[in-house]
């Protein structure tokens, strides 16, 4: 996804844009449609970096940047790459908003209603459509979008995320919730139930679904293959280390430091101890035929 420069007139969307979600979407969509109308380019503003982390340092995002750059790829035209830290969060709203219009050719703007900005979150939606119509900047504020009368947010969907719930969760973002990862060494448990085995490297701050097994879908190299993901212990065999281990059906190659993508699409069971490794070797072949069910 190719980064905003200097001297392109656009129309910016305003936002951090963590899980893409359909409200996002609906909002990229509008500023992608008034910028084609008004002969601009369609930029997205998100932050390279975990911004929640500066107000609580244990709280992860639902997409790293390079994961929300390869979603909004297509979307748009540009992304504007900014980094949250202490200096940005001490920035009032106009100083961030001067420097921004300094910085970049925007002719457009869209937000969202409840879009917050600047220090204490002194800017709202009502500053930048009173700082914009004092700069000839057009504005659009985007009104609450919902599914099924809910309101569709990046906090529902960590909710759902953290309750397992991936199928909604999933029906909020628009499609299935994706995580990116290198495949590193394991225990080698495939070996054991002949099933081929991907232990995949997660990065620290990006959230996980709560501990369970869930049917997944994992790209390697562009190829797709269905497969059982465990997230969470390993009880059989006297484990208490959180991983992520995907077993995958129907694959016969070796991906050890690679980057695949996971897809998770349906919960299948929670965590559990079996008294035998034959039979959890039964449960994992079952688990990799969820697609079949």
């Amino acid at each position: 996804m190719e980064e905003l420069t200097r001297g392109i007139d656009v129309c910016l969307a305003l936002g951090y844009f963590d899980s893409v979600h359909l409200g996002h979407r609906r909002l990229i969509e509008t500023a992608s449609d008034y910028a084609k109308a008004n002969g601009l380019k369609c930029a997205v503003a998100t932050f390279t970096n975990n911004a929640y982390k500066v107000f609580n340092p244990s709280e992860k995002a639902v997409y790293t940047y390079a994961e929300r750059t390869e979603l909004l790829d297509g979307k748009c035209d540009y992304v504007l790459p900014m980094r949250f830290d202490t200096r940005l969060k001490k920035t009032t709203a106009k100083d961030f908003l001067d420097g921004l219009m300094s910085a970049y050719s925007v002719k457009a703007v869209v937000c969202g209603y409840d879009y917050l900005f600047g220090a204490g979150a002194e800017g709202d939606a009502e500053f930048l459509k009173s700082y914009c119509a004092k700069h000839d900047i057009h504005c659009i504020v985007m009104d609450k979008f919902e599914l099924n009368g809910h309101r569709v947010s990046t906090t529902v969907v960590k909710e759902l995320l953290a309750a397992g719930n991936v199928e909604e969760a999933n029906a909020y973002l628009g499609e299935p919730f994706m995580l990116t990862g290198k495949v590193v060494h394991g225990r080698g448990a495939g070996r054991m139930f002949d099933i081929p085995t991907a232990n995949i490297k997660v990065p620290n701050d990006k959230l996980l679904p709560s501990a369970g097994v869930y049917g997944t879908v994992c790209v390697v190299d562009g190829a797709k293959f269905y497969g059982a993901t465990n997230i969470g212990s390993r009880p059989t065999f006297g484990l208490s280390k959180v991983e992520v281990e995907t077993m995958l059906k129907d694959f016969d190659d070796n991906i050890y430091d690679k980057q695949i993508k996971l897809y998770f699409c349906k919960w299948l069971r929670e965590v559990q101890k079996f008294d035998t490794p034959a039979l959890l070797s039964k449960q994992v072949h079952d688990d990799i035929n969820w697609s079949e069910r």
